[in-house]
């Protein structure tokens, strides 16, 4: 007989409790990703490629699998309330980042593109100190905007996400491996004895109070059509009138995804838009924006470039994160009474596209 409780997970469109064998069916299998057996267990082996199971509906409830890392440069994931392959959220492992304070990592992925270098901080982030050659426990507990990270000791969370990025809705679930080019690993983990519970939440979560906008924190942008521009610094404003614009709004904090309003043009990687505002001064004068963008940006002001900058990732040859944050660049810009134009050229090529802005000072009409 099927008891209320699984009547009404199959009501809300999850899978009741249990585990999904490495042998089920249900599994796409995708390039990189095999069935093996290792250190005693049927498990996936997953080189760059992913496993998903879409058959698996869950909101709220907790996800458990065993892991077994080598060390060595590689990115582990659990992908996890999936509306397509491409919009979800996530929380992965760098195993070669052990001990280091972004040893794990939670990111939401917009348009296939994972937002992790805008979701770079406290709550997003963790210290971990991960075993090799074993296996060891995942558990991810989730309930509404926030999740909690268990490794190993599934009494203790590594990590509690806040906010998440997305909506909660119900979804389906994958595995994934990424070895980057030059990694000496020959795989990036293996995966056993996934578990999946809807509606067990067995972690007493946090209040967390809404979120308080800063001070002169930019809520409204308008965003223009993407679009692929020359290389290197964009020294002059591409012409504005006849495109289309579409009102975004930032996050409280002032993070603006691009990613949510906008698909890159074609099959591009590095797309531009033009993030613009418009403020009426009550008098001219020097105010200073700060401003976080992702990767590279022009400033305009009514027309004329005051300011560029670039912050793109890079491996090594510099090592740089490419960071988002309003610690990245503050703008000196001298507005004239009455109305200004403000237009940044934002380009990105990888890790998220966004901006975020704060004015220092506000003698301003809105």
């Amino acid at each position: 007989m099927i008891g209320p409780t699984v009547l009404l997970m199959l009501a809300l469109g999850q899978t009741p409790t249990g585990t999904v064998p490495v042998g089920d069916a249900g599994w796409d299998l995708q390039s990189g990703v095999t069935r093996t057996e290792y250190l005693g267990r049927s498990a996936f082996r997953a080189g760059t490629g992913r496993a998903i199971h879409r058959a698996t509906r869950l909101e709220d409830g907790t996800i458990d699998v065993d892991v077994a890392l080598n060390g060595k440069r590689s990115f582990v994931y659990l992908q996890y309330r999936m509306a397509t392959d491409g919009e979800h959220e996530e929380i992965y492992l760098r195993p070669h980042k052990s001990g280091l304070p972004d040893a794990v990592q939670y990111a939401p992925v917009f348009r296939n593109e994972s937002a992790w270098q805008l979701y770079h901080r406290e709550g997003n982030t963790a210290e971990v100190e991960f075993e090799t050659g074993r296996w060891v426990r995942l558990r991810l507990v989730l309930s509404g905007r926030q999740a909690a990270l268990f490794v190993g000791d599934t009494t203790r969370p590594v990590m509690v996400v806040p906010r998440m990025a997305r909506d909660p809705a119900p979804g389906y679930l994958a595995i994934r491996g990424f070895v980057p080019q030059g990694s000496r690993a020959t795989e990036a983990a293996y995966f056993s004895n996934l578990v999946v519970r809807p509606g067990f939440v067995p972690f007493r979560f946090p209040t967390v109070p809404a979120p308080t906008p800063p001070a002169g924190v930019i809520k409204d942008w308008e965003l223009s059509e993407s679009f692929v521009a020359d290389s290197g610094t964009i020294a002059a404003l591409p012409p504005l009138d006849g495109r289309r614009w579409i009102p975004a709004s930032a996050d409280a904090d002032g993070l603006l995804v691009v990613n949510r309003f906008l698909a890159r043009p074609g099959q591009a990687r590095r797309s531009t838009t033009i993030a613009r505002i418009r403020v009426e001064a009550s008098a001219a004068g020097i105010h200073p924006l700060a401003l976080g963008f992702s990767d590279d940006m022009t400033v305009f002001l009514n027309g004329q470039p005051i300011a560029a900058a670039r912050a793109p990732y890079s491996y090594n040859f510099p090592r740089q994160e490419g960071l988002i944050g309003l610690e990245q660049q503050v703008v000196f810009l001298p507005l004239v009474a009455g109305t200004n134009d403000i237009a940044v050229a934002l380009t990105d090529g990888f890790g998220g596209w966004g901006i975020m802005g704060r004015w220092l000072s506000e003698p301003l009409r809105r």
